[in-house]
């Protein structure tokens, strides 16, 4: 499970498609909030953007396509809620491939092309789509989103401990 969670992490942050939300999974982010902001906002940026957002699928074993952004190259590229990423670039998803897969990742830039091959009706199809600038409202709400779900109780714990520590 970890394994798929460190890919799913890679996928989305990295792959700054979206948000992943897997329910009753929840972590302290480990950076200071700021540190998190500057950085996310730094390299969120200046990487392609594909426009998806995605959960484990019922089987527990691949991730799904529960949304595609409006007006985004996934949407542009015909991809829709319910296809089952199987493959980037040829590669299968999965935990083997991870670092496989954050290599070509990391250099995905507005402008590129990219090939994923989804799983829609129990048939595989290629899908091919052009990286666009990630939107600066889609920017936002997602770095709002972490925010909110990874550091909302970093200053609240450090606010309790502090009045803890001075009764």
């Amino acid at each position: 499970m970890r394994i798929w969670k460190n890919l799913a992490l890679t996928a989305v942050a990295i792959a700054l498609t979206a948000t992943l939300s897997i329910a009753g999974e929840s972590h302290k982010c480990e950076s200071s909030t700021q540190e998190c902001l500057d950085y996310m906002a730094q390299k969120m940026k200046d990487s392609g953007w594909v426009g998806i957002e995605l959960d484990y699928a019922d089987d527990g074993a691949h991730m799904q396509i529960t949304k595609v952004v409006p007006d985004s190259p996934a949407e542009g590229a015909g991809m829709q809620p319910g296809d089952i990423l199987f493959a980037m670039y040829g590669i299968e998803l999965n935990g083997e491939n991870s670092e496989k897969l954050e290599q070509a990742r990391s250099e995905w830039k507005p402008g590129q092309q990219v090939t994923y091959t989804v799983q829609r009706a129990g048939q595989n199809h290629d899908i091919d789509l052009t990286l666009a600038a990630m939107p600066a409202s889609v920017l936002a709400n997602w770095i709002g989103r972490h925010l909110m779900e990874y550091h909302a109780n970093n200053e609240s714990d450090s606010a309790s401990a502090d009045t803890d520590g001075g009764s």
